[in-house]
Order: structure tokens, then C-alpha cells, then sequence
């Protein structure tokens, strides 16, 4: 839950599951965030990959989490605010 209440600019992530065969396996450091998109830092260059319909392998910290891309579809302040909002429910 918490890597929803994180700013993934800088995070290390890799597309695992996508509509598009051609990204699945994209894998590098977030360099920038939109509302639907990320865009990643990989040995072949910079890749823009929509958020939605796809699934990320992400690394927090050295632990790896599958995040659905639907889940971070939101604009990055945003989705830092409603990731804050699940964890205090969560917690109590």
C-alpha cells in the first residue's frame, strides 16, 4: 500500500504484463510521471509507458512489489494523497 503513497520518480521499475508484447520487459528508473504515463530510463533509451491495462514490477527499498497500473492512474500528487488516505484507514 505504501509504494501507492510514494513519488516513484526515481524508482526502479520493470512493465511485467501489458496489452503491448513490445513493453513487457521494459525495465529502468522512472525519470518522470504524468497523469497516465510514466516514463522510463532504460539501456535502450527513454520509453513512455501508459499506466493502465498493464503491471509493474517495482523495487522500494530492495523489495520488490507487482503494482496494476490502474491503481496509479491518477496525477502523482494525487495518487500521494489517496495512497496517504488507504493507509490511515487501513491503520485505523
Amino acid at each position: 500500500m505504501k509504494v501507492l503513497a510514494r513519488d516513484w520518480i526515481g524508482m526502479e521499475v520493470e512493465v511485467i504484463e501489458s496489452p503491448n508484447p513490445c513493453e513487457i520487459g521494459i525495465r529502468g528508473i522512472v525519470i518522470d510521471e504524468t497523469m497516465h504515463t510514466l516514463k522510463i530510463k532504460s539501456e535502450r533509451g527513454n520509453k513512455i509507458v501508459t499506466k493502465k491495462y498493464r503491471w509493474f514490477k517495482v523495487n522500494v527499498d530492495g523489495v520488490y512489489f507487482k503494482v496494476k497500473g490502474d491503481l496509479i492512474n491518477f496525477r502523482p500528487e494525487e495518487r500521494i494523497m489517496r495512497g496517504i488516505v488507504m493507509i490511515k484507514r487501513i491503520k485505523g
